[in-house]
């Protein structure tokens, strides 16, 4: 078959090309010795290439990152130790301070030092690295530490925010290199132990002042958090109270928000309760658990005039061995036992109300017992001292300061008294007719006061009826709080009658007055036998549409006054027999309005027989717990209408808060400034307190130091591993992506040579296809 000229140069002709093109490849190879330059050249090789590329160029980044990182590590760790060199320092000048025999002087000029210590300390904490400061968070831009006042600072503000910066340590990792300076420089424990142990406070369930119970309690050494403190302070309030005290409950919270600790009862002491928390008069010298046989307790007050006298302690527990004094009616003097180191005479002279004690020996009293009503022989009064000792309050760790703080529920401000007497209704018409027949009419005169129970007053009424008696006559005039009437009777039989002359009396008026306010029906007398009772209870309020209303307000914890809606409970308009029953009223009252405010909160509204005063707080029985009780007498809608001077309130808003301190921070900056505070003012205990507290620093400051060090050795590691990846990395692109040039060279060469061999022959093609043409 004969092949066309045509045919033969078509076919020279592709075999010129693909040699062409074989060798401009092979070129490129040798130039640029890789062996993939397009992406025809090995598809899947340049994929793997590009890969390869991308992870060398994330180990590069991260290498950047890496260095940044070891320069900010090595900067934080420097200021660190630096910063525990100030606070060694600092410690080490306090434990010179703390000596007794150390001048107000040189504790004044240590001060000046604790102030360059603060400077040095907020230097160190704005440490910048490449104009980048470490200890700000991510805000590495602005100054982290300043102070509230340049001139006389008292506070160091912090102005970073609390993340931390970071470096990436491998593609999905990262690692903080930067601080939260608020992390570092404030503590989120506490160390308590002997010199910020101590908790001081004092009961009060208004029974007098015989009922006042100070105690005194001590928190278990340790370190705490805010929460756990918050829970082992309550522990140790409730056992104490339990122990010492009226065995109440307390609640101690700490809020993590506004960074304060509140310290409260829970509600479970019916009527009034206060206590106060003794932060300032805690430790000072006082008595305690008084004691009596014979004496009535409540009839027994006790001054302290001199209390820096009293250095001796009576031993504990108390009620061990009692201070104590024996009357001795023969001799007019009290016989004293346990004295505990007084160096008291065996005998004091004194009357059988009163007893003076010197214990100076300077002719001067230090202590004054007086008793209400006389002792007789034999009779004994003790008590427990303890003395005065320094402070070692934990008040300053619970954002407390030296003042005492005291809980008291709304009260009443004036006494409430149960009966008033004064010159309108003050007379009692009576008529004592003997078994003889003899008549004589009497009036009896009850002295003008406020009353603030029934049985005081029915023994005014019935010593007024005996002072006028005609024949002597012996009189029994009692209430019964059971069906709340009054009975006026003879005690013995030498009338034939006793007639209560409501109507026919001298004094009507007066003696009506009186007879109402006793429960009798004045319209008639009372005639005819010798023992009267009330015809009706007592009224002893009287509720009208005119002081019915109670507005108030309860905010849950966190709500603002503005944001609550006013309440307005409606006492039943009617009349009360007893101060019981009216506050029965008010509490039901107040509580159906909570229930539709949807609090449901529970109330507890009292009478105090002794103070005769009305109090309003919650009850214990609650779900919810109100964070503060509001009594709008002034304020409130209803103030011209509201029950408050019914129930001893002044027109003046009341409410009930828990004892909240100031926000707590347990930085190294609040030491030091609390240690110079202490150093101005001569406080040992302070500089004491200080120097647990550097302790705690110094241990915190370490352990940022050490985990700074960890960071640092990691960091290392990381850098070694990343440039391990990166040659490995380096080294498979390499084999995948470059050329072997020795066989890049002798296919360099065939190709030039068939390449050569494929010109020959095409030339020949040619000349044979002109020939033919010719």
């Amino acid at each position: 078959m004969r092949i066309s000229t045509m045919t033969l140069y078509d076919t020279s002709k592709f075999q010129l090309g693909n040699l062409t093109s074989n060798l401009a490849r092979a070129n490129t190879i040798m130039s640029t010795q890789k062996r993939i330059n397009t992406l025809s050249d090995d598809p899947v090789g340049l994929t793997q290439v590009l890969d390869l590329k991308a992870s060398i160029n994330c180990i590069e980044q991260i290498d950047k990152d890496i260095e940044v990182g070891r320069t900010w590590l090595v900067g934080c760790e420097t200021a660190l130790n630096n910063i525990n060199d100030q606070i060694l320092e600092a410690k080490l000048l306090s434990l010179q301070m703390a000596n007794a025999s150390v001048s107000t002087t040189n504790r004044v000029d240590a001060a000046k030092t604790v102030q360059k210590i603060i400077d040095q300390v907020k230097s160190l904490g704005n440490t910048q690295i490449n104009g980048n400061y470490i200890f700000a968070g991510t805000k590495t831009d602005l100054i982290p530490f300043t102070y509230n006042d340049d001139n006389e600072p008292s506070e160091v503000i912090y102005n970073g925010d609390n993340s931390s910066f970071k470096i990436k340590t491998d593609k999905y990792s990262t690692l903080k290199v930067g601080r939260d300076g608020q992390e570092i420089f404030n503590e989120e424990k506490i160390k308590i132990d002997t010199t910020n142990n101590i908790i001081v406070f004092k009961e009060d369930i208004g029974k007098g002042k015989n009922s006042e119970i100070t105690i005194k309690a001590e928190v278990p050494s340790g370190t705490y958090t805010h929460d756990e403190l918050a829970v082992v302070v309550r522990n140790t309030m409730n056992f104490a109270s339990n122990q010492s005290g009226n065995k109440i409950k307390y609640n101690v919270t700490y809020d993590k928000d506004q960074q304060k600790f509140e310290i409260q009862d829970n509600g479970t002491p019916h009527g009034y309760f206060r206590f106060d928390l003794l932060w300032d008069t805690g430790e000072s010298s006082r008595i305690i658990d008084v004691t009596t046989t014979g004496i009535i307790k409540d009839d027994v007050n006790i001054d302290i005039i001199n209390a820096t006298a009293l250095i001796h302690e009576t031993p504990e527990p108390s009620g061990t061995a009692q201070l104590g004094f024996m009357w001795n009616e023969q001799k007019s003097t009290w016989t004293v036992f346990n004295d505990p180191g007084f160096d008291l005479p065996f005998e004091i002279s004194g009357t059988s109300t009163k007893i003076e004690l010197d214990i100076t020996g300077n002719g001067i009293s230090d202590i004054v017992i007086n008793l209400d009503t006389p002792v007789e022989d034999d009779n004994t009064i003790a008590f427990d001292i303890v003395a005065g000792s320094n402070d070692h309050s934990i008040g300053p760790e619970l954002g407390f300061s030296s003042t005492d703080i005291f809980s008291i529920p709304p009260t009443s401000d004036t006494k409430v008294p149960i009966i008033s007497i004064n010159n309108t209704n003050n007379i009692l018409d009576f008529e004592e007719t003997t078994i003889t027949g003899n008549s004589t009419t009497c009036a009896a005169v009850i002295p003008n006061g406020n009353y603030s129970n029934m049985d005081e007053f029915a023994s005014a009424i019935e010593k007024a009826m005996e002072l006028k008696s005609a024949n002597n006559i012996n009189y029994s005039v009692k209430y019964s709080k059971t069906n709340q009437k009054f009975i006026i009777k003879e005690s013995g039989s030498e009338l034939n009658e006793l007639n209560l002359l409501w109507l026919g009396g001298v004094n009507n008026t007066r003696t009506q007055n009186l007879g109402k306010i006793l429960g009798y029906d004045i319209t008639t007398n009372n005639t005819g036998v010798t023992s009267h009772i009330s015809d009706s209870k007592v009224i002893l309020f009287n509720i009208t549409a005119d002081n019915n209303k109670i507005n108030f307000k309860e905010l849950l914890d966190g709500e603002s006054p503005d944001a609550v809606s006013e309440l307005t409970a409606d006492i039943p308009a009617k009349e009360y027999s007893t101060a019981a029953e009216l506050a029965t009223a008010i509490e039901k009252a107040m509580e159906e309005k909570s229930q539709t405010q949807g609090n449901n909160i529970n109330y507890n509204v009292s009478y105090n027989d002794i103070t005769n005063k009305f109090t309003i707080k919650q009850d214990s029985n609650n779900q919810k717990k109100l964070d503060e009780l509001k009594l709008l007498w002034k304020s409130g809608l209803n103030s011209d209408t509201n029950c408050a001077q019914v129930i001893g309130f002044d027109l003046e808003d009341e409410y009930l808060k828990a004892p909240q301190g100031k926000k707590v921070s347990w930085g190294v900056f609040n030491t030091l400034f609390d240690l110079k505070k202490a150093l101005e003012t001569d406080d040992i205990d302070g500089i004491t307190r200080a120097m647990t507290r550097l302790d705690t620093h110094y241990e915190s400051i370490l352990s940022d130091t050490s985990d700074t060090g960890i960071k640092y050795n990691r960091i290392e590691t990381k850098k070694q591993i990343m440039a391990e990846a990166k040659l490995s990395f380096t080294q498979r692109r390499s084999e995948i992506e470059d050329a072997d040039i020795v066989a890049g060279i002798l296919n360099l060469e065939a190709i030039k040579t068939a390449y050569n061999a494929a010109l020959n022959s095409t030339a020949k093609i040619m000349n044979l296809s002109l020939v033919n043409y010719i």
